[in-house]
């Protein structure tokens, strides 16, 4: 029944009004309640019997219109209801009729997708969206598309590390539900020790996804490496062996020749070049989203990599719902913070998170948490703290005379000594020792010695 019928019905001897937004909507017959002269719709019997009630007692359509409007808060909470808007169209007893407008208002300088805004930053986007959510009693994933999945991927994430330390990584991964494990893959230390010490405490379906960040530099040391790795039951994928753009002839033979899917950050010419199995996508919202609908086109999955606490863990769950190819394990790092920032933990059961229920994100943020970890602007960060500080960082292999060694002061410059080329990478049984400051003089002075070589 549309809204002109239910108005000519109830027009023979009541005022009419008719609020669209709460009222007059289309509904089954068991929501209808007739009367004498008169009948009350909603998408709630019980609210439609509020309206009833009150046209039973005297009120006219008006005084109904608003009592169902009521009800419906209670019974439709995602309709808005009190405090959100509508229209009004109301004819009198005498044939006159007029109309209110008493839609919502926004501030003059906003507009309908601010929150899409990508100007505004990652951060602002999820507490708008967030907002959004609230207000309308919309979950977060129903204000970006259409779900296509309940359940999306989560993956553990660290740092480089010894293999003992991964081991204990990849056992409180295991604790906590995951099935994958994004390992970053360095040329001062051996990967293929550390993925075969790890892979003795994981079982046979967990995963590895290799990160070399660009390290093998090549695409032919990156087919050397690769090829020994596909062997390994638990290595999964391969993320930028090299940078791909770089060679984009050599990315798509490396694909050839290795069985096993290499994965890239998302850039346009590998992607048309079809130089990878996949993409990392990442960065604000509009941007994501215009780089998965370029992945979906071809046909390559994703994953989405949205470094957070909570709350972004969160909505990386409800956006990648509804992302067609948004399949393989995101990456958020929520796992690494010493708290979450959350009431309740996102639980992960077999590798997958659930999409939280409820409006905007769907959790709650603890706000003993936030005044717990609030910072001075002004003080410095634990990464700044820790560069503070004086060490000197060696990088030894074996040798036929026992052991090479090249030592610096800063990871930066061994970092860029390994890009450069410098240095041999991934070489069987290397690794990094640390040697921290002890006060005494004669690490004052083997420090010194290095910084004046630059190293």
């Amino acid at each position: 029944m549309d809204l002109f019928t239910v108005g000519r019905r109830l027009h023979r001897t009541f005022t009419v009004a008719a609020v669209a937004s709460m009222v007059l909507v289309a509904c089954s017959p068991s929501e209808q309640t007739p009367l004498d002269r008169g009948m009350v719709v909603s998408t709630s019997t019980f609210a439609s019997d509020a309206g009833a009630e009150v046209l039973t007692n005297g009120g006219n359509a008006v005084d109904a219109a608003i009592a169902t409007g009521f009800a419906l808060a209670v019974t439709s909470p995602s309709n808005g209801n009190i405090g959100g808007g509508g229209f009004m169209i109301i004819r009198f007893p005498d044939g006159t009729s007029t109309a209110i407008d008493f839609r919502e208002k926004a501030p003059l300088a906003s507009f309908p997708e601010m929150w899409l805004d990508d100007s505004i930053g990652f951060g602002p986007q999820i507490a708008l969206l967030d907002a959004l959510g609230h207000a309308t009693s919309t979950p977060a994933h129903a204000l970006l598309g259409q779900q296509v999945r309940q359940r999306c991927p989560l993956s553990w994430w660290d740092i480089d590390m010894p293999p003992e330390d991964w081991v204990k990584e990849a056992e409180a991964s295991l604790q906590r539900g995951y099935t994958t494990f994004k390992m970053k893959a360095r040329p001062w230390r051996d990967i293929h020790d550390q993925v075969a010490t790890v892979g003795k405490v994981v079982p046979d379906d967990y995963r590895f996804d290799i990160d070399f960040n660009g390290f093998l530099l090549t695409s032919a040391r990156a087919e050397e490496e690769l090829s020994k790795l596909d062997d390994v039951l638990h290595a999964g994928m391969y993320e930028s062996p090299f940078y791909l753009y770089k060679d984009l002839t050599g990315a798509r033979i490396l694909r050839e020749r290795v069985r096993k899917p290499i994965v890239e950050h998302f850039r346009d010419e590998v992607l048309h070049e079809h130089a990878s199995d996949g993409f990392v996508i990442g960065g604000t919202i509009n941007s994501m989203r215009h780089q998965a609908s370029m992945a979906a086109g071809f046909n390559k999955p994703f994953w989405l990599q949205l470094v957070g606490a909570g709350p972004t863990t969160a909505f990386a769950l409800h956006f990648g719902s509804v992302l067609s190819h948004a399949q393989l394990p995101y990456i958020t790092c929520h796992e690494l913070f010493e708290s979450d920032l959350l009431t309740n933990r996102i639980e992960i059961i077999d590798g997958y998170g659930t999409i939280p229920e409820g409006p905007g994100l769907g959790v709650e943020v603890d706000p003993a948490a936030i005044e717990r970890y609030r910072v001075d602007p002004q003080e410095p960060t634990p990464k700044q703290r820790y560069q503070q500080l004086k060490r000197i960082l060696h990088v030894r292999w074996p040798s036929p005379s026992g052991q090479r060694s090249w030592s610096f002061t800063d990871e930066g410059r061994y970092q860029a000594a390994f890009y450069a080329g410098s240095l041999p990478g991934f070489q069987q049984g290397v690794h990094l020792d640390v040697e921290e400051d002890d006060g005494s003089a004669s690490f004052s002075t083997a420090h010194a010695a290095l910084a004046a070589k630059g190293r």
